[in-house]
């Protein structure tokens, strides 16, 4: 598995290991942690730009779940040719060592980014997808490439576009998030900055409900795409609120205005993934929350 070693990834092992899976977790470490990876986990550190280090830790393995990505929408802006560098040549070199071994089932790790601004809301799988940023664009460009290696190696390929995942576990540096960012303003008693007043709804899902996902992809066979959210919009400023009440603390909130180019809501329609893969998201927003900022006090979820 790449990625690992990441917020999302460590989640995924996870799941794997108590499914009783064998897990190998393939990470360079520059935004993963080693004390991240679950104990039952091999580490090899590696980087996906490297595929003769890909083919030596696949070597032996029937699937591949891929979520090494480079990830800071703002950061792919400033420097695209990274990001086209990490996420296309880096996710080429995982399928070109995949086929150079024969193994041809892969769990992949998208995102609501490939839809650019959308058309409506909820957003479904088959609408317009018109990236406005360079990580948006690598994701949707490795996406076109796993269906070519569908269309033309026969490799099982299932993604899966997330929306907002929060949980335990986020370590960014910077973090850009808004969940931990709230979460920590809150308990540390800073400013929380916000645009719009807050007025923005978005689909806030808890990261062990993905984990649970990508599993459950292994199963799968043929070519699949599937959004995950909660399949609702919840108002920025009310997760907010609903931090400050489950954490008995309270923080100003700084309003930053309006921000050009950021959509009043996204929502993901969930229905296919639903009805195909069988899967839905179980943990209610205020009980991952409070899972979420027991974490941040160091008190076990």
């Amino acid at each position: 598995m790449t990625g690992g070693a990441g917020f999302i990834g460590s989640w995924v092992v996870r799941v794997l290991l108590k499914k009783g899976y064998k897990v190998t977790v393939f990470d360079n470490l520059s935004t993963g942690h080693k004390e991240l990876v679950p104990h039952g986990a091999k580490l090899v550190r590696g980087d996906i730009r490297r595929k003769d280090q890909l083919v030596k830790a696949l070597r032996g393995h029937d699937a591949v779940i891929h979520l090494a990505a480079k990830t800071l929408v703002s950061e792919s802006v400033k420097k695209p040719d990274q990001y086209f560098r990490t996420n296309l040549v880096g996710g080429l070199n995982v399928l070109e060592a995949m086929r150079e071994l024969g193994i041809k089932k892969i769990v992949h790790s998208s995102t609501a980014a490939v839809y650019g601004t959308p058309k409506r809301v909820p957003i479904k799988e088959d609408d317009p997808k018109f990236p406005i940023n360079p990580y948006g664009a690598t994701k949707l460009a490795l996406e076109a490439m796993m269906h070519t290696y569908h269309a033309n190696y026969g490799f099982d390929v299932t993604m899966f576009r997330y929306f907002n995942p929060f949980g335990p576990g986020e370590k960014h540096d910077p973090e850009t998030h808004a969940v931990p960012n709230f979460i920590k303003a809150t308990l540390t008693g800073k400013e929380i900055p916000l645009y719009w007043k807050g007025s923005q709804r978005r689909d806030f899902f808890y990261v062990e409900d993905i984990a649970i996902a990508h599993v459950m992809g292994l199963k799968q066979s043929g070519f699949h795409y599937y959004n995950l959210g909660s399949g609702q919009a919840t108002r920025v400023i009310d997760l907010v609120k609903m931090i400050f009440d489950i954490s008995g603390k309270r923080a100003d909130i700084s309003d930053l205005g309006e921000r050009p180019g950021d959509p009043p809501s996204l929502m993901a329609e969930i229905a296919k993934v639903k009805k195909e893969l069988g899967w839905a998201p179980k943990t209610d927003l205020r009980i991952g929350l409070k899972k979420t900022i027991n974490s941040f006090k160091g008190i076990a979820g």
